[in-house]
C-alpha cells in the first residue's frame, strides 16, 4: 500500500454527501449492518461513494457516525452520519461481500484561497439570503469558512452534489458558487448593484 494511502470500507449508494454535511440514513442490508457494527465497535470511519447504474464514482467522502437514533432487534440501524474528507479511490476490491478500497485523502489547500475573493462570494450569498426575505437571523448564515459551508442551507440533487464534490479543488468550487450566485442575483436584481456587506456589518 502507498504510504500516502489508507484502507477503508465503502458504502456504495445512490447518495452523495459533502464534507461537514450531516444526513440520516437507514441501514437494513446484512452486510451494511455488519459494517456499521464494526465501525461503532472500533470507532472507525467508512466511505460513502455515489453509485448509479452499478457504477461507483472515483471520488467519495469519508464519514463518521454521529448518532444512533435507533437500533432494531434484527440489527437494522437508523443513524446520522457526518461527512469528513474527500477521497479518491486508488483501488477497490470486495472482501466478505463488502466493497473496500485503498484511498487517498485529497488535500483541499483551504489556506491558499484569497480571503478577498471568499468575502466577495459571501457578500453575494448574504445578498441573496436577504432578497428572499427569510425570517431567520442573518447571523445564522454568516459563519462560512470554506466552500462546503455554502451548501448547508441548499437542497441539491445528488447528481449535482456529486458534480460539486468532484471539482478538483477549493478554488474551482468557489468559482462554481460564484457563478451560481451571479445567476440567481441576476434574476432577483437585474438592474441593481447593492453592497450588502455595508448593510449587514455597519
Amino acid at each position: 500500500m502507498n504510504i500516502n494511502s489508507s484502507h477503508i470500507s465503502l458504502f456504495p449508494i445512490n447518495l452523495s454527501i459533502l464534507p461537514f454535511e450531516e444526513i440520516n440514513i437507514h441501514i437494513f442490508e446484512n452486510r451494511y449492518k455488519q459494517l456499521i457494527s464494526n465501525c461503532l465497535e472500533k470507532n472507525k470511519k467508512f466511505g460513502i461513494v455515489y453509485t448509479k447504474n452499478k457504477k461507483m464514482s472515483k471520488i467519495g467522502t469519508t464519514v463518521k457516525i454521529n448518532n444512533i437514533h435507533k437500533k432494531y432487534d434484527d440489527g437494522r440501524y437508523d443513524i446520522s452520519i457526518r461527512g469528513c474528507e474527500r477521497f479518491k479511490i486508488i483501488n477497490s476490491f470486495k472482501e466478505k461481500n463488502l466493497w473496500n478500497a485503498e484511498i487517498k485523502i485529497l488535500d483541499e489547500l483551504y489556506n491558499q484561497i484569497d480571503k478577498k475573493y471568499f468575502n466577495k462570494i459571501l457578500d453575494k450569498y448574504l445578498k441573496l439570503i436577504l432578497s428572499n426575505k427569510l425570517n431567520n437571523d442573518i447571523s445564522n448564515y454568516m459563519n462560512k469558512k470554506v466552500s462546503f459551508d455554502f451548501t448547508r442551507d441548499v437542497a441539491l440533487p445528488n447528481s449535482l452534489k456529486q458534480d460539486f464534490l468532484e471539482l478538483k479543488n477549493e478554488l474551482k468550487r468557489l468559482n462554481f458558487i460564484d457563478i451560481f450566485l451571479d445567476s440567481m442575483l441576476d434574476k432577483n436584481f437585474p438592474n441593481q448593484k447593492i453592497n450588502y456587506s455595508e448593510k449587514i456589518f455597519n
